[in-house]
């Protein structure tokens, strides 16, 4: 199984960097300028890149033969993902349970979207959830680091990807933009959080806490609990509600056990 990091993204993010004019590549003259800084991934070092940072990739919605969809490591999915996926498939939550597999590290659940040997929602003329898509697939070829309790964009050494086209040079902060990252990341950001937080109460390595977090963090299929508050309007608003759900009543279930 690939590594992973806090239960966002696999650590596994592999590019294609097409040369400038000139033959010099953007991830060399990159290293060049920020040889002094360097994150570990996938047991390899990589640089963290920076908004103004130059990069030249162009990826659609066009099916292809790339390991963003196929032959990859598995996808880890946060619940506001799941939600979307559900939502844009017309798929409930026990659908998707048999599309995607299931484990427990150190104790906590995860949900995994496999693509060996491609996505389930992978098709020959692209994604049949693209505007759906978990973050992992919007980066993608870059990939979102946790380190030192910060977080950083970066492009691994490594690649094999055949789906990336050159494409005019722009910077970091407009590829984001235009692959529609923005609140992915803020959502990201609130399950990380919520992550450090509940591997505080030292989860049973059990088939029970899975069960737990299914009903109560995963499935959204189980109306989190608004105590009175007016109900959510958003996908934002519903995901934000379920974690503040899932804090409180966690601790409960864990101590009935």
């Amino acid at each position: 199984m690939a590594s992973f990091g806090k239960y966002g993204a696999p650590n596994s993010r592999m590019i294609v960097i097409p040369s400038r004019p000139g033959g010099d590549s953007c991830l060399e003259n990159m290293k060049d300028s920020k040889s002094q800084t360097t994150v570990r991934i996938a047991g390899c070092d990589a640089v963290p890149l920076g908004g103004s940072d130059p990069v030249q990739l162009a990826c659609g919605t066009a099916g292809c033969s790339a390991n963003c969809c196929a032959n990859g490591p598995y996808i880890v999915l946060n619940p506001y993902e799941i939600s979307l996926i559900c939502r844009a498939a017309g798929m409930s939550y026990e659908d998707l349970l048999d599309v995607v597999e299931t484990d427990r590290v150190n104790g906590f659940p995860l949900v995994l979207l496999p693509r060996d040997p491609a996505c389930h929602f992978w098709t020959a003329r692209g994604c049949r959830i693209y505007e759906a898509r978990p973050l992992a697939c919007r980066l993608f070829p870059l990939g979102r680091v946790f380190e030192n309790g910060r977080s950083h964009i970066v492009l691994p050494d490594r690649n094999i990807c055949s789906g990336l086209l050159p494409a005019p040079s722009r910077i970091l902060d407009d590829y984001l933009r235009e692959q529609v990252t923005e609140t992915q990341i803020g959502m990201a950001d609130r399950w990380i959080e919520f992550v450090t937080d509940v591997e505080r109460l030292n989860l049973p390595d059990k088939p029970v806490t899975s069960v737990a977090f299914h009903m109560l963090v995963y499935s959204p299929d189980t109306p989190p609990s608004a105590d009175g508050i007016p109900p959510p309007s958003t996908p934002e608003e519903t995901f934000l509600l379920r974690l503040a759900t899932a804090r409180r009543k966690l601790p409960l279930f864990l101590k009935a056990l």
